[in-house]
């Protein structure tokens, strides 16, 4: 730094990271997962330090006003309570810093109310009093010792409403409660707010009973920064909204438009859709689902049956069709339906969803074609046609699956427990969607992926590790001899290589020499007979000739180009003399055009002063003609008009008669509807005094009693099995870990008996090299002196054939063998010491296991006896004992004979409640009647009121017109010109009309065409003009055209004038050229004929010759003669040089004997490089093997120590993915789902409590299972599938409501639908279900549609969707408000 700031300017570092020892006050723990980083890190040779990352602004200790934190200008959390400000830093070199501040006041403030939690009412008190002129961002600091009402929000929000505050969200402060160790819910802003090492500590709390250790901490703070780098952020979306739905012909609807934004649906939020059974109430579901998903819930119940298309319905042939085709809801009888349905998606785009399908050609008899589905967004204006994308499109738009959706959304006829039953995997897909954390998935999946990498890494460097050779040192000292020996053979090699070069140098070069003299010699030789050939001498001459012709070649040709130009002049005078003549037959014609325009334009003024009298009513036609249609459409009108009035006398006193008919019958059947209310009141009041909730009560009593009675016999039955399995497993404990002593002793002997085995494998096998070695040298050193045919120096006889290698290798045979015993020993030692490794780390795996399973087994065995010692206190007060089986047996058979008895006294009060039933039912039914009685009463009065006010309409309608039939007439009359036009008027109206409108037209043409031919008459005097000047120029310069022949002829007339000019100058420029181009034809001529009389030897011919060459050919041709000397030159220079080159060679002759020559002193040279060649390579091998060697020791210590890094690496990875990781990362998402979903069972039980005191949903930590606890039933917990349909619905219709206000911060649709479930309640449940959905109702949030056949709904929901049957295959829906 200091070499490049030549300058000497000051020097300001940045960085945006967390030094150690800053104040991070209103950040989190992880401050954005950046470690912090000590000062000293940052180096030096800086004046100042400018800092990020930290909002809170301080200058760091011990850099004495170096280093600083400037925090932001304003706050960006609501846990930042300090002062806001800017730092203003001014920098000298070599003096410190000077740092001031500005303070910033925040003009909307963050805040907190109250400073210390508090309970939600009392919070809410306060946002109802803050100042509504006062702006702020307001967050609510709650206390709550359970969990918020879902609507919290809600009034939260209408308490701000209308104030210049704005309410963000509520931070909850849960009051710690004393010896519990049950997980607390986690709402979705919490979860939002937490981080995933939050949720990972909070759940091994819960499940190890012990904090994280900071070991794993640190792991899975690695892993969550990895996932964030991919995914910056998440995002949460707001509710799908319905808008207006469309059906024609689907099932029993033929014609229906549903707006849920307007009229009597926009005003609440609870709807009720009734009509009879079959009158299609489900079918709008099925609209709404075909539109979203091309699927029906209850198709979507007939799997893949398929039954044969006999009627031939669907196509022309008989073929199979599926049970849950959905074209099938297709009214019959018509030739196409569709559904359509505009929304808002939770993206906030505006679509429209079509379901349609259609009959072939339109007809009713034609095959029923494929459905067509689109989607079209509204805001872009692209429909998209194909499944697949409207798939993809629609889950983006509602964010919910078809599956989802049904689970969620809609619970239709059967599928009220769909969520309550769904799988884990299910469960976790939604709360994943409502929630946004699928980040928690790519946590799990990282962690498994980090563990399988460090194991990968750990067991490959095992095998490097155990791939690492390291010689003996007896191996490295032979290596060091051979070395020795082998670079003395190479020295000598290299001398004798030298010596050989330099012979065989000499004369290689002594033979180049020869050969480039006598090649020298013959260029020469050649080079001088070019220069003496005739053909250099005619070169040389016509260069000379060139030279001296220059201006005689320029002369001739510019000669002929004159020539060329004045033939090229009289050819064009040709040319214009003919235009000349086609000109003058044009200006011959324009003179008759005149004459004939100024008798057109007399005539024309003479039409206009005839007509000139008329000219006020032409001036007002168009007013005219207006006003006389206006009248002619007004009398039409009074004719239709009175038509009207005689049909509708006609009708009136039929639509008298029909209202006092109806009048009669509704009269009457109110009657009867009193009267069966009258008998349902007298049996209610018998009911009562029979005191049904006490007998009910008594036997619920009963019923939890005989329940707390079996779960003690469960739990004792329980506790002996847990019992047995705690002895099993310490039995199995204490077997395994006698084997693993056992296997430790064993290993002990057979490492000794594998070392000494290896240590004498190791010794003879240096031994058997050493030798081997040593033969093969004596073998090559013995070959080396011996031929075949030479006579041996010991036993003096001829040599027949030398040995072969194999003949040596005998004398190694019995050192061979001992080796090879020696080697199946010691791999036999290893096998068994592997063996016992193996069964050794295979029985402590067992015996690890073994241990949890029995400390598994005691726990188990613990939480039996502790749950059995509970249930059997609940039986009045029973104790653990060898009779206590006996004893609950006993209280058993006695409440069995107390609840008969009661369940005889209930059986009469059912009786009674079946009359009540049955006459309720009559009741209904003649409700039914009352109703309609009372519609067609409405509509006929309706009919009467409409026809008596349409009569006096059309009377009205009828005097306006005549009124308007004179004030027309009276308006246009005056204008009219015309003598005696009010007969024709009356006789033909639309006559005279055509006429006035003929005549008007006429008059304006004759207008327009008199300035058309005024103005064609000047401009044709104007062109004449022109014409006669240009005419008397050309005259004057070519006398000779005036009598070329000319034909009259018509043409354009401004094109004739702008013809004369051009002819004109081009005229005039010719006669110029030709004058000048004459005389320079003569001066050329007379210079010629001066240069042939003083060059005799030169004529034209010659010239045109000399002519033909170039300046660039001649040029070229000189430089090749001069070429062609200088190479002679360079030739003879060339071949002393040789000559001396020679003589000179033979002085430095080196000494050579006679029969060396090239080629053996080549063969010589070529058998050293290969004899030095192999020396060198065998000593390069020989000293990387003593490298790789040193190296091999160093890297056995480095990787030694890298395994066991990798190890203890791999270890705390291992035991991190255990908790939390696997391959799909669903363990991870499971866990932090457990928690929100335990939010989503609080949100359900609040509504629950509301429904029934019975039951009440919960999980447990990690677990996506959800159990019911009864305390009908001691408040033992049991699965869903084991309620009634009517207690089913409850809990469903709780969890559905639950759902919605857990999904109403994130990705939802703001209407649930609930279809069919109420028949399955008996009246008291119908009527606290109804209580409670007025109040939640009321509530805000989403709206509920319910889909009902049962009458006592009616009463109680005034807004309404009916479903009205027309007749046996056709109904309509209209929606209403009762009220």
């Amino acid at each position: 730094m200091k070499k490049r700031n030549t300058a000497q300017l000051p020097v300001v570092l940045m960085a945006h990271l967390s030094i150690e020892g800053s104040d991070r006050s209103g950040h989190d723990e992880s401050i954005g997962g950046i470690e912090y980083v000590p000062l000293s890190a940052m180096g030096e040779g800086y004046d100042y330090l400018a800092l990020g990352h930290i909002h809170c602004p301080q200058d760091i200790k011990g850099s004495h006003h170096h280093a600083r934190y400037c925090g932001t200008p304003l706050p960006v959390s609501f846990d930042e309570t300090y002062p806001h400000s800017v730092s203003i830093i001014e920098l000298e070199k070599g003096a410190e810093p000077q740092i001031s501040t500005r303070e910033i006041e925040n003009p909307i403030p963050l805040v907190t109310l109250p400073h210390d939690p508090t309970p939600f009412e009392d919070a809410l008190k306060l946002l109802e009093e803050y100042p509504e002129e006062k702006p702020a961002y307001l967050r609510l600091n709650v206390l709550t010792k359970g969990y918020l009402p879902p609507d919290c929000n809600e009034k939260a929000s209408n308490a701000a409403k209308g104030k210049a505050c704005k309410y963000c969200y509520i931070k909850t402060t849960r009051e710690r409660q004393a010896d519990t160790d049950e997980s607390k819910p986690i709402s979705i802003q919490e979860m939002q707010e937490m981080s995933p090492l939050e949720i990972a500590r909070l759940y091994y709390r819960e499940t190890e009973g012990e904090e994280m250790d900071p070991e794993l901490c640190q792991l899975m703070e690695t892993v969550m920064q990895k996932v964030k780098s991919k995914n910056n952020s998440q995002s949460f979306v707001r509710n799908m909204k319905l808008q207006k739905l469309t059906i024609k012909n689907l099932a029993s609807i033929e014609d229906a438009v549903i707006d849920f934004e307007n009229g009597p649906l926009s005003e609440e939020s609870l709807f009720l859709i009734c009509g009879e059974t079959g009158a299609g109430k489900t079918t709008i579901l099925d609209a709404i689902c075909l539109a979203l998903y091309n699927e029906t819930p209850r198709m979507d119940h007939a799997e893949n049956e398929k039954y044969k298309d006999l009627s031939q319905t669907f196509s022309a042939k008989k073929e199979d069709v599926a049970i849950n085709d959905s074209r099938q809801l297709m009214r019959r009888n018509t030739s196409e339906a569709w559904t359509e349905l505009e929304f808002t998606g939770s993206n906030e785009m505006p679509y429209t969803a079509r379901w349609y399908v259609a009959r072939a050609h339109r007809k009713i008899s034609g095959a029923v074609q494929d459905v067509r589905w689109t989607l079209e967004n509204k805001k872009s204006g692209i429909q998209l046609n194909k499944k697949n994308e409207i798939k993809v499109e629609i889950q983006a738009a509602v964010g919910l699956t078809f599956e989802q959706f049904c689970r969620t959304t809609m619970l239709a006829q059967g599928d009220f427990t769909k969520f309550l039953q769904s799988k884990e995997s299910e469960k976790s897909d939604i709360l994943e969607k409502l929630t946004g954390t699928s980040i928690y998935s790519e946590i799990g999946a990282e962690i498994y992926a980090a563990t399988k990498e460090r194991r990968t890494e750990y067991e490959n460097q095992n095998r490097k590790l155990e791939g690492i050779h390291i010689l003996a040192e007896e191996e490295v000292t032979a290596i060091k001899e051979a070395i020795a020996t082998q670079n003395a053979g190479v020295k000598e090699a290299n001398e004798q290589k030298t010596t050989a070069l330099a012979k065989r140098d000499w004369l290689k070069k002594y033979s180049e020499l020869l050969l480039t003299r006598e090649q020298q010699k013959k260029m020469w030789e050649g080079k001088q007979a070019q220069l003496q050939s005739d053909e250099f001498k005619q070169k040389e001459l016509l260069i000379k000739e060139w030279n001296a012709t220059a201006d005689a070649r320029n002369w001739l040709s510019t000669l002929k180009q004159q020539q060329q130009q004045q033939q090229q002049n009289y050819a064009q005078a040709g040319m214009l003399r003919a235009s000349f003549a086609r000109l003058d037959g044009g200006s011959k014609w324009l003179c008759g055009f005149l004459k004939e325009q100024e008798d057109k334009l007399h005539r024309a003024e003479k039409y206009l002063q005839e007509h000139s009298p008329l000219l006020p009513m032409f001036e007002q036609s168009q007013s005219i003609i207006t006003g006389l249609k206006s009248a002619l459409d007004a009398q039409t009108r009074i004719g239709t008009y009175n038509a009207h009035l005689e049909r509708l006398a006609a009708q009136q006193p039929v639509k008298v008669k029909e209202r006092t008919d109806k009048e009669a019958a509704l009269t009457r059947k109110e009657q009867e509807n009193h009267t069966l209310q009258n008998e349902i009141n007298l049996r209610n009041k018998q009911l009562e005094t029979m005191d049904r909730p006490a007998l009910q009560d008594k036997k619920n009593k009963l019923d939890a009693g005989r329940e707390n009675l079996l779960q003690a016999l469960s739990a004792l039955s329980l506790l002996a099995e847990t019992e047995r399995t705690l002895n099993e497993a310490k039995e199995n404990e204490k077997a395994l870990n006698a084997k693993v002593e056992a296997c430790q002793k064993q290993y002990v002997l057979l490492q000794t008996a594998f070392d000494s085995k290896k240590t004498s494998y190791d010794d003879i096998r240096t031994l058997y090299d050493k030798q081997k070695e040593a033969v093969e040298e004596w073998a090559k050193e013995t070959r080396s002196r011996l031929v075949v045919g030479d006579t041996c120096p010991v036993c003096g006889q001829e040599i027949k054939s030398l040995c072969k290698d194999e003949d040596f290798q005998s004398v190694l045979a019995p050192i061979r063998t001992s080796l090879e015993t020696k080697e199946k020993e010691y791999k036999e030692t290893e096998q068994a010491l592997n063996n016992n490794r193996t069964e050794s780390n295979t029985y402590g795996t067992l015996a690890e296991n073994a241990r949890q399973s029995t400390a598994r087994a005691l726990r188990s065995y613990n939480l039996a006896r502790t749950d059995a010692q509970a249930k059997c206190a609940q039986c009045n007060d029973v104790g653990l004992s060898t009779t206590t089986g006996e004893t609950l047996k006993k209280l058993l058979e006695e409440n069995k004979l107390e609840a008969d008895k009661l369940n005889e006294k209930l059986t009469e009060v059912q009786k009674l409640s079946a009359q009540i039933i049955t006459l309720q039912r009559q009741k209904d039914e003649c409700q039914k009647h009352v109703d309609a009685a009372r519609q067609a009463f409405n509509s006929a009065d309706r009919v009467l009121n409409e026809l008596k006010n349409n009569i006096v309409n059309y009377e009205s309608l009828t005097a306006n017109e005549k009124e308007n039939i004179r004030a027309t007439m009276d308006r246009v009359t005056p204008h009219i010109l015309w003598e005696g036009w009010n007969t024709e008027w009356e006789n033909s109206p639309l006559s005279f009309i055509d006429r006035l409108t003929q005549a008007t037209r006429n008059y304006r043409l004759a207008q327009e065409k008199q300035r058309e031919l005024k103005s064609a008459i000047a401009l044709i005097h104007k062109e004449l003009e022109g014409i006669n000047l240009n005419k008397e120029s050309i005259d004057a310069a070519f006398p000779d055209w005036r009598n070329a022949p000319a034909a009259t002829q018509e043409m354009e007339i401004k094109n004739l004038g702008i013809a004369w000019n051009n002819l004109n100058t081009q005229a005039s420029g010719l006669k110029q050229s030709i004058s000048s181009t004459a005389d320079q034809m003569a001066r050329l001529q007379k210079d010629l004929t001066g240069f042939y009389a003083a060059n005799p030897t030169l004529d034209e011919n010659r010239i045109t010759v000399l002519s033909a060459w170039s300046g660039f050919r001649i040029e070229a041709l000189r430089a090749s003669l001069q070429t062609l000397k200088e190479e002679e030159v360079a030739a003879s220079t060339a071949f002393h040089l040789a000559t001396g080159q020679v003589e000179e060679h033979i002085g430095r002759k080196p000494q050579i004997e006679e029969n060396e020559s090239l080629e053996t002193l080549d063969a010589l040279i070529a058998n050293l490089e290969e004899k030095i060649t192999a020396g060198n390579q065998s000593i390069g091998q020989q000293k990387l093997r003593l490298e790789e060697n040193t190296r091999n020791i160093d890297r056995i210590k480095e990787e030694k120590e890298h395994t066991d890094q990798l190890r203890e690496e791999y270890l705390k990875w291992d035991r991190l993915c255990r908790h939390f990781g696997d391959e799909r990362g669903k363990n991870f998402r499971n866990i932090a789902q457990s928690f929100v979903l335990k939010e989503l069972l609080a949100g359900a039980n609040f509504y629950l409590q509301r429904l029934t005191d019975r039951y009440e949903l919960e999980c447990q930590a990690g677990s996506l299972t959800i159990l019911l606890r009864d305390f009908h039933q001691g408040g033992s917990a049991r699965p869903a599938c084991t309620l009634s349909g009517g207690e089913s619905f409850l809990v469903s219709l709780s969890l559905a409501l639950g759902l919605s206000s857990l999904s109403r911060q994130s990705l939802s649709v703001d209407t649930l639908f609930i279809d069919e479930g109420f028949g399955t309640l008996s009246s008291d449940y119908l009527n606290t279900v109804m209580d409670t959905l007025e109040k939640l109702h009321r509530m805000g949030g989403k709206k509920v549609g319910i889909i009902s056949h049962v009458e006592g709904l009616k009463e109680r929901i005034k807004t309404q969707i009916q479903v009205r049957r027309i007749d046996s295959s056709r109904s309509e829906i209209e929606v209403v408000n009762t009220l």
